[in-house]
């Protein structure tokens, strides 16, 4: 069982304004991450991202740790889920995008 969000995804289409943004309503610092992204970080270290996109999509994407991320997708397409993107490998682990049977978007990510 996942405790909590490990991670915030953030597809902006005006990726400036979005971090200008969120810099001034809520004080977050940006540090340096891969190229073409832009990370939110606290004292803790680096919580969220945010990253241009170019297809008009524009969201917040949450991601819950898991230990298994196929068998949590396989559980999440038997509970309903609709996959969106598939398994993709990232700096820190592998991650699925699924759709919740109300059309939330959640990624499923195991560390690794």
């Amino acid at each position: 069982m996942s405790d909590a969000f490990v991670w915030f995804h953030n597809s902006s289409s005006k990726p400036t304004e979005s971090t200008a943004f969120y810099e001034n309503l809520l004080g977050w610092k940006t540090t340096g991450g891969p190229e073409g992204m832009t990370m939110f970080a606290s004292e803790k270290g680096p919580f969220a991202s945010l990253r241009p996109t170019d297809d008009g999509t524009t969201a917040w994407l949450p991601y819950a740790q898991v230990d298994d991320v196929d068998a949590a997708t396989a559980r999440a397409v038997a509970l309903g889920a609709a996959g969106v993107a598939p398994k993709t490998r990232g700096p820190a682990g592998e991650f699925v995008v699924v759709r919740d049977p109300g059309g939330a978007a959640i990624a499923l990510w195991q560390k690794g």
